[in-house]
């Protein structure tokens, strides 16, 4: 073998390249997110997109954005001369770019003001967003109850009405020991089936066994108008707003449901039940 010099890494490129990669994977999962389902859908169901489920999807997105930012600063590191050189000439030029950057910072606080008070067409963009995630929700995949994973079998039985001892003799008979106190996530991945499956195995499937309180819980309303809730629940909106008026919250058929239920402290799913006519607790 001759003796060759080895050549050096160079690190500046390795951090270059990096930062491409990793926005790569940023934008992908960006996307992904963009258009994935709710989370009580992709975790009762443990849908996946490419391969990936909701939650892995996120963490890639998260770990590669707080490393892109950690490159970023090792790229200003590596390129600190040419840099400080590059901002050197402009003052030198009496700033030729001064124009375009006022500019760019105007562009910039504008479309950051848009985003927060959240109107057309950012609002617009995100509400695209939230009916593509609707639209993975069917009668089939929605859980019984918010957040029924992260219950006990105890709670779920108390959150459908049912009996604990039931529901566990449900699950023997099918050839799975279980117990009061285990959670319906833990125990699903145990059996290596998804919550919405050992739901299923409880046979507490079928709509007309559910009891009518929950039937409406999460849905996604959040986003809705009240006149597209009620349509959706088969209520007109008069007796909706009649309902809620009762209750002493004032509304609008063409208001945000979510913006309505922030204003008097409640969930969305609580003013669903108040213009179906339940009772607020």
């Amino acid at each position: 073998m001759s003796a060759k010099t080895k050549k050096k890494f160079n690190w500046r490129s390795f951090v270059s390249v990096y930062m491409t990669f990793s926005g790569i994977i940023i934008a992908v999962s960006g996307v992904i997110l963009y258009i994935a389902p709710a989370g009580r859908i992709a975790k009762w169901t443990h849908i996946s997109i490419l391969g990936l489920e909701k939650d892995q999807w996120q963490s890639l997105h998260t770990i590669f954005t707080f490393i892109l930012v950690i490159a970023v600063g090792f790229h200003i590191y590596y390129n600190w001369r040419p840099l400080v050189s590059y901002l050197r000439t402009r003052f030198q030029q009496k700033i030729t770019l001064r124009g375009e950057m006022w500019l760019s910072l105007v562009v910039t606080v504008f479309i950051f003001a848009l985003v927060l008070v959240n109107i057309p067409p950012f609002s617009s963009v995100m509400d695209l967003g939230e009916s593509i995630k609707d639209t993975w929700a069917t009668k089939q995949n929605e859980p019984p109850v918010p957040h029924a994973e992260e219950m006990t079998i105890k709670e779920l039985a108390d959150a459908v009405k049912r009996q604990p001892d039931r529901l566990i003799a449900n699950l023997t008979s099918k050839g799975i020991s279980a117990s009061a106190e285990d959670l319906v996530k833990d125990l699903a991945e145990k059996q290596k089936v998804t919550p919405m499956e050992l739901f299923n195995l409880m046979q507490l499937k079928k709509s007309e066994e559910m009891p009518k309180a929950s039937s409406y819980q999460g849905m996604g309303y959040g986003r809705m108008t009240l006149e597209e809730v009620c349509q959706k629940m088969g209520i007109t909106p008069e007796d909706a707003l009649m309902n809620l008026q009762e209750a002493g919250i004032m509304a609008d058929k063409d208001g945000n449901l979510k913006n309505l239920a922030s204003e008097y402290d409640k969930l969305p799913i609580d003013l669903v039940n108040i213009m179906k006519g339940m009772k607020s607790e």
